[in-house]
C-alpha cells in the first residue's frame, strides 16, 4: 500500500520545500475581542513584546508559563497546493493566517488551557494568496516541553505526504521484522517450551508496537492521535520489562532475582500509567519524563551487573550483554534528544532494538541448530542401516531435479515479466499499457498458452462483478476503488505436474500484483493530471486550465479569423455575505453560481473559477452581441435565485460582468483579459449588478 501511495504522489511532489526559520515568539496568551485574538487583530501593537527566535523548538524564558504564541511571515513561492508541515507540537494549538483561524488541534477553554490530545504531525493547508501574510501559532503546554518540534516546512501537500511515506519506510520495515521475529520465537517456544523465546517474542511485539505508534504513516490510515500515542507509550514503557526478563534468563546464576524485581517494578509502572491516565488523574505525557528517569536508573543497574559478571560469562552471554549495552546507548541518545538537551534529529532508536533482537535470534537459532544438527546426525547414522535408503535417495534426487526445472522455468518467466513491466512503465496512459499487456502477456508464459481479455471502460464493470476467467489484473481508481482491467486464463497447464502447476500459479499471483501496482500508478497519474485542472469547490475548471485555454483559443481565433468573447464576473459584496453568514454559506453560494453558469452557457463555452468570488467565461465563435445577451440573462438568473442554506433563506446575490470581444478582423487584441477586467471595474464603479462592455465603439 505504501508503494501505491508513493507512486501516486511522486509526480506531483516535485516542487520546492522551504524550511521555515526566523520566527518570533511571545509568552502568555492573547486577549480575545468578539472571539478574535487581539494579538492577531493588531499585530503592530506592543511589537516589542515579540522576540526573534531561529527555531521555535524550546524558547527561552519560560519560567513556569504554559501559553506561548509564535508567528512568521510566509515567503514567496510557486506552490499549487501549499501546506505548512510540523512534525509535532507540545501540546495543543490554534493556527491563524492573519485574522483567519485555519487550523486547530485540541480544544482551548476560556482560560487558554486544554487537555492533552496526543502527538500527531500537523499539515496546515494554506490559500493561494498566502505569500507575505503572517502565520500565528497559539500554543498551550503544561508538559516539560513547549513549542514546535521536528520539521517546520512550507511545501506542496503531495510533497509532504511523500516525505511522510519516505520517513516511515524504515520504521514500518523494522516493525514488520519485529513481528516476524515474534512469530518465529513464539513458534520455537511452542516447540521447545523455552521461556527465552517467550520473552524475546514479547519484546519484539512491544518494539513493533512502539514503532507503529511513532510512525508518521500510521496517521494517514487512522487519525486517532491519542490512541496512537497510547500504543507508542505503553509499548515504550513495556520494553524494559522484557529486557529484564531476557537478562534474567541469561544471568539466572549471577543476578536472576534482581532482574526479575526490575521487571516487576516496570510492570507496576505500566499498570499505574494506564490507571491514572485512563481515569483522567494524570494525562499520558506526564509519564514520559518519569519513565525516562526510572529507566535510566534500572538500565544503569542492569549494565553494572553485566559488567560485574562479564569475565565469567560464556561467549554467547557476552554477545547478549554487548547487544544490550549497544541498545542502552541508543536509548540514552534518544532521551537526550527527546528532552531538548541537543538539537532535534530523527534518531533511529529502533535500530538499537533491532540489533538487540537480531543478536538474540541468531544466538537462539544457533543453539537450536546445534541441537537439530546432533539429532540429524543421529538420524543419518540410523538411516544408513536401513535397506530402503537407496530408493529414498533416488526419489530425493528426482524431486530435486523437478525442483530445479521449476526454478529455471520460473526464473525465465520472471525475466520476461520484468521486460514487460519496463515497457508498461513507459506508457503514457492506461489504454496503451493494456494493449501492450494483451499483446505481450502470452510471451511471458510461453510455451504455456493464455487467453487474455481487456476491459476498456473501468466504469462498465461493477466492483464486485463475477467473472468466468480465473485470473484478473485490477487497477486502483481514485473514485471507484479497485476495478478489474484485464482478465486471462491458462489453456494448457494440465500437462504439467502438480508441483509445477502450483509453482506457476504462485508466480502468476506475484505477476498480477506487480502488473496491478504498475497499472494503478499509471491510472492514478492520469487522474491526478485531470484533477490538477479542476476547482475542487465548484467543479469548474481552475485558473491554471483557463490560462492554457485562453492562449489556445486566441491562437485558433487568429488563425481562422473567427470572433471570440471573454467575460469576467464578480459576485457583488461577497465579503459582506461571508462575514454575515459564514464561510460554509459562502462556499455554498459559490457552488450555486457555478452551477448556474454551467447550465447557462453553451457546451463550447469555457466557464472557469478565476479565484475567490471571481469567474471568467471564454466564448469561442461568439461575437459581442452574443456575449452581451448571455451576460444579461445570467445577471437576471443569479439575481432571481434565492440562496437557501440549512433550510434558511439568506437573500439573493448579484454579479457584475465585464466583457471584451474581437470581431475576427485584423490582429487580435493582446490585452483582452485586461480590457474585460477594466470593464468589470467600470461595472463595479457604476453601481454593480450590471454588464459593461469594453470598447463601446465595437460593432454590436
Amino acid at each position: 500500500m505504501l508503494f501505491c501511495l508513493q507512486q501516486s504522489f511522486v509526480i506531483a511532489a516535485t516542487s520546492e520545500q522551504i524550511d521555515l526559520k526566523n520566527w518570533e515568539y511571545r509568552w502568555g496568551d492573547s486577549p480575545f475581542v468578539d472571539g478574535q485574538p487581539e494579538w492577531v487583530m493588531h499585530p503592530h501593537k506592543n511589537h516589542a513584546d515579540w522576540q526573534p527566535i531561529a527555531d521555535p523548538t524550546y524558547p527561552p524564558g519560560r519560567q513556569g508559563q504554559n501559553n506561548i504564541w509564535f508567528r512568521i511571515t510566509l515567503p514567496e513561492s510557486h506552490l499549487v497546493d501549499p501546506v505548512v508541515f510540523i512534525s509535532s507540537i507540545d501540546l495543543i494549538t490554534e493556527v491563524y493566517l492573519d485574522q483567519q483561524l485555519i487550523y486547530r488541534f485540541g480544544e482551548f477553554d476560556v482560560n487558554g488551557r486544554g487537555d492533552y490530545a496526543g502527538w500527531p504531525w500537523h499539515m496546515i493547508g494554506l490559500p493561494d494568496d498566502f505569500a507575505g501574510r503572517t502565520l500565528y501559532f497559539r500554543v498551550y503546554s503544561d508538559y516539560t516541553d513547549i513549542g514546535l518540534w521536528g520539521e517546520k516546512k512550507l511545501l506542496e501537500r503531495s510533497a509532504a505526504l511523500l516525505n511522510i511515506l519516505n520517513n516511515s519506510h524504515g520504521d514500518l520495515a523494522i516493525s514488520a521484522f519485529f513481528l516476524f521475529i515474534a512469530l518465529i520465537t513464539f513458534a520455537f517456544s511452542a516447540m521447545r517450551g523455552d521461556n527465552q523465546f517467550i520473552y524475546l517474542g514479547l519484546f519484539s511485539l512491544v518494539s513493533a508496537g512502539n514503532l507503529l505508534g511513532e510512525s508518521q504513516a500510521l496517521q494517514l490510515w487512522i487519525y486517532a492521535p491519542l490512541a496512537k500515542t497510547y500504543l507508542a507509550a505503553i509499548s515504550y514503557f513495556s520494553i524494559p520489562i522484557f529486557i529484564a526478563l531476557i537478562l534474567h534468563y541469561w544471568l539466572r546464576e549471577q543476578s536472576g532475582k534482581l532482574m526479575l524485581r526490575i521487571a516487576q517494578m516496570h510492570i507496576a509502572y505500566v499498570l499505574l500509567c494506564l490507571l491514572l491516565s485512563l481515569t483522567g488523574v494524570w494525562h499520558l505525557a506526564y509519564f514520559y519524563p518519569l519513565f525516562d528517569i526510572l529507566f535510566i536508573i534500572t538500565m544503569a543497574i542492569m549494565l553494572w551487573i553485566c559488567v560485574q559478571h562479564f569475565q565469567a560469562m560464556s561467549p554467547e552471554q557476552r554477545m547478549v550483554m554487548g547487544a544490550f549495552g549497544c541498545y542502552a546507548i541508543f536509548f540514552l541518545i534518544d532521551m537526550v534528544i527527546a528532552h531538548g538537551l541537543v538539537p532535534w534529529i530523527n534518531f533511529p532508536l529502533a535500530y538499537g532494538g533491532l540489533i538487540f533482537a537480531s543478536v538474540l535470534v541468531l544466538i537462539s537459532l544457533r543453539q537450536y541448530r546445534q541441537t537439530q544438527q546432533a539429532v540429524s546426525e543421529l538420524n543419518v547414522l540410523l538411516e544408513k542401516r536401513v535397506t530402503e535408503r537407496t530408493a529414498a535417495l533416488q526419489n530425493y534426487v528426482l524431486l530435486e531435479q523437478q525442483r530445479a526445472n521449476q526454478l529455471a522455468l520460473i526464473n525465465e518467466f520472471s525475466l520476461r515479466l520484468e521486460t514487460l513491466i519496463g515497457r508498461v512503465q513507459r506508457c503514457q496512459n492506461l489504454q496503451e499499457a493494456g494493449k501492450i499487456i494483451r499483446e505481450q502477456l502470452n510471451n511471458v508464459f510461453a510455451p504455456i498458452q493464455l487467453h487474455v481479455s481487456i476491459i476498456n471502460e473501468l466504469t462498465d464493470l461493477p466492483a464486485n462483478a463475477v467473472l468466468s476467467d480465473k485470473y484478473r489484473i485490477e487497477v486502483e481508481d481514485l473514485q471507484l476503488g479497485k476495478q478489474t482491467f484485464i482478465t486471462f486464463e491458462l489453456l494448457d497447464i494440465d500437462t504439467e505436474t502438480a508441483e509445477t502447476q502450483q509453482a506457476i500459479e504462485q508466480f502468476i499471483f506475484r505477476a498480477i500484483d506487480r502488473l496491478s501496482v504498475t497499472l494503478s500508478g499509471i491510472k492514478l497519474r492520469e487522474d491526478l493530471q485531470v484533477m490538477s485542472f479542476e476547482d475542487s469547490l465548484t467543479g469548474l475548471k481552475n485558473r491554471r486550465f483557463f490560462d492554457d485555454a485562453l492562449q489556445r483559443e486566441l491562437q485558433l481565433a487568429q488563425r481562422h479569423q473567427q470572433t471570440i468573447s471573454l467575460l469576467i464576473c464578480d459576485i457583488d459584496h461577497f465579503k459582506q455575505f461571508n462575514d454575515r453568514f459564514g464561510h460554509e454559506a459562502g462556499d455554498m453560494a459559490l457552488r450555486m453560481v457555478a452551477a448556474l453558469m454551467l447550465e447557462h452557457f453553451r457546451e463550447t463555452d469555457i466557464p472557469c473559477r478565476y479565484g475567490g468570488e471571481e469567474f471568467v467565461v471564454l466564448m469561442p465563435a461568439a461575437d459581442i452581441q452574443d456575449a452581451l445577451e448571455r451576460a444579461k440573462t445570467l445577471l437576471e438568473k443569479i439575481a432571481a435565485k434565492t440562496i437557501i442554506y440549512q433550510d434558511k433563506a439568506l437573500g439573493r446575490l448579484t454579479i457584475s460582468i465585464g466583457i471584451s470581444s474581437w470581431n475576427g478582423e485584423g490582429n487580435i487584441p493582446k490585452m483582452m483579459l485586461l480590457d474585460a477586467d477594466k470593464a468589470l471595474y467600470q461595472a463595479k464603479q457604476a453601481g454593480r449588478n450590471r454588464v459593461v462592455v469594453s470598447n463601446p465603439h465595437a460593432v454590436i
